[in-house]
């Protein structure tokens, strides 16, 4: 099913229409079940949890079938953010955002009309868990008492930084569809890391600097090359160059080991 997927948008583009003045679980933004009712399938997995998607016969194109998939559990469900899709004829699959899948770059979702899997992990192979499938009458009377929201995760990294004894400084902040801005500076080891409040935040063609109670972390810019940067911590007198990480190559790590975050509303978050 692999090989069918074509790549459909980017996360930010999956993610575009959610309106930045409304959160995922305010009452405003429920998705409407009812015109999809007698469409949909609903799969339980191993931790308790359900995935919701459209039946691979009622399935028009790949864009309408992403906007009906979703999970989470009895009291809400989350839209998935779909990064790629695929149909061959009755099967279906998608590529989901999930930063805590292992030794993979995403998620993988399989429909084929007898069942549905999910894979989570890569090792020697894939690790692939077939869901439990809700009877018709079952899943229609979950889906009438379902709550269905937008995508919960609204956040993104903007920077990742370690010093040479293991102590990490992240900066995370709202995607630019939720308002942009909001940003969050976090210090210390792997899962042991604490939210420092924010003073002030500086940002232009120099660099970046984040201003906080406990010091200021520096994001500065080469006169010669904006691609060449280092990053700093000050606390007083004393400056400390750190060591800078690519947020996209570290996801697991930012999304697992940092200890963070807690539940992002994706498939495989608990991998």
């Amino acid at each position: 099913m692999r090989q069918h997927h074509v790549l459909i948008g980017l996360i930010a583009a999956a993610t575009a229409h959610a309106d930045p003045k409304l959160r995922p679980d305010d009452p405003k933004t429920v998705i409407d079940v009812k015109p999809m009712l007698d469409k949909l399938e609903v799969f339980k997995d191993e931790y308790g949890k359900y995935l919701v998607h459209l039946r691979p016969d009622a399935v028009e194109d790949l864009d309408q079938a992403g906007k009906w998939l979703f999970y989470g559990d009895q009291k809400a469900l989350y839209q998935q953010v779909v990064v790629g899709s695929g149909k061959d004829g009755n099967k279906l699959g998608w590529s989901l955002w999930s930063p805590r899948v292992k030794g993979m770059q995403f998620a993988e979702v399989s429909a084929n009309g007898t069942e549905t899997t999910v894979t989570c992990e890569y090792k020697t192979s894939y690790a692939t868990h077939k869901l439990d499938q809700l009877p018709a009458d079952q899943a229609k009377a979950f889906l009438q008492k379902a709550t269905l929201h937008p995508p919960l995760w609204q956040r993104q990294s903007r920077l990742l930084a370690r010093d040479d004894e293991g102590v990490y400084y992240f900066v995370d902040a709202l995607r630019e569809e939720w308002g942009g801005h909001g940003e969050r500076v976090f210090v210390g080891p792997k899962g042991q890391m604490k939210e420092i409040p924010m003073k002030n935040v500086v940002a232009d063609s120099a660099g970046e600097i984040y201003a906080t109670s406990s010091g200021e972390l520096k994001l500065i810019s080469s006169k010669d090359s904006k691609d060449d940067k280092k990053a700093y911590w000050r606390k007083g007198s004393k400056k400390e160059e750190l060591t800078l990480l690519v947020p996209q190559d570290n996801r697991y790590l930012i999304y697992g080991e940092l200890g963070v975050y807690g539940t992002l509303g994706v498939v495989c978050d608990n991998n």
